[in-house]
């Protein structure tokens, strides 16, 4: 469905001016960038499209209960964790899209300990240096003496940390960067979403986080200043961008095309020639 929606955008008119993405002027996805980054602020849709399925992932980690986390709870994940489970050969094509997204969201989430009851030692991000399984072997694991399974409450004791004694060397470097605070037996576990100020999953601040950042560009409020015409705007942002169709240009699809200027008859219309034309 997206990707009929983006095909109707592949030509479409702004302002009047049409703009075709085929063979267009301009990069499609270097037009769905900010203003203030040297685009023209079209919102990519592919990008929304994996911030909304995000949420879903949000949902599952938050913990909240409706009938379709208990769903996939009881029938995909079969007591397994989240971030470890594998996509089964016959899954709907949307939940094999929230797996393949993890790598993505899985960063985006902290979890503060509490009691420890609700977070996985192995596969949660808790730890400073992010989810302990991705950073050690099974044999680490094996070497502790925990359950693959275990939750962070198997490691606290008494409001303090108590890993088992360390017989390997990546073990006992996990325990020397533990987090600094101490757990809490009297507070549950708390999840917090990164990108956004209160700790808070929202589909906006996860659009923000999946986006390749750019620079912002000097010439920003010269094109898209208050009250301006959008179509001399427009024009404008092509001339910077160097993609009119001037002679120069056109003339590399057409070699018999004459680039000299129409105006003055003694220079090349280039984009620097076109707009300080003398006649």
């Amino acid at each position: 469905m997206l990707k009929s929606i983006e095909q109707k955008f592949r030509s479409f008119l702004w302002n009047g001016v049409e703009v075709n993405i085929k063979g267009s002027k301009i990069d499609w996805f270097d037009i769905c960038v900010p203003k203030k980054e040297g685009a023209l602020g079209i919102k990519d849709l592919s990008l929304w499209d994996k911030a909304l399925m995000i949420r879903h992932i949000w949902i599952l980690v938050y913990g909240t209960s409706n009938l379709w986390t208990s769903w996939i709870k009881a029938y995909l994940l079969k007591g397994t964790n989240l971030w470890e489970v594998k996509a089964p050969h016959i899954c709907f094509w949307n939940m094999r899209k929230l797996l393949l997204l993890r790598p993505f969201a899985r960063p985006l989430f902290q979890h503060i300990i509490g009691n420890g009851l609700k977070t996985s030692l192995w596969f949660d991000n808790w730890h400073p240096d992010g989810p302990i399984r991705s950073k050690c072997s099974s044999r680490v694991i094996y070497d502790s003496g925990l359950s693959i399974n275990a939750k962070v409450n198997a490691i606290v004791l008494d409001d303090n940390w108590r890993w088992p004694a360390a017989i390997s060397i990546d073990l006992a470097e996990i325990q020397s960067r533990m987090p600094s605070y101490n757990p809490n037996s009297t507070l549950d576990d708390r999840i917090l979403w990164l990108p956004s100020s209160n700790g808070i999953y929202s589909a906006a601040s996860a659009m923000e986080s999946l986006k390749t950042p750019h620079p912002l560009v000097s010439w920003y409020k010269i094109v898209w200043f208050l009250q301006n015409i959008p179509r001399m705007g427009f024009i404008l942002w092509l001339a910077i961008k160097g993609r009119l169709s001037t002679l120069d240009r056109v003339q590399r699809y057409d070699p018999q095309v004459v680039t000299m200027c129409v105006l003055c008859n003694s220079q090349a219309e280039t984009h620097a020639h076109l707009f300080f034309c003398v006649f």
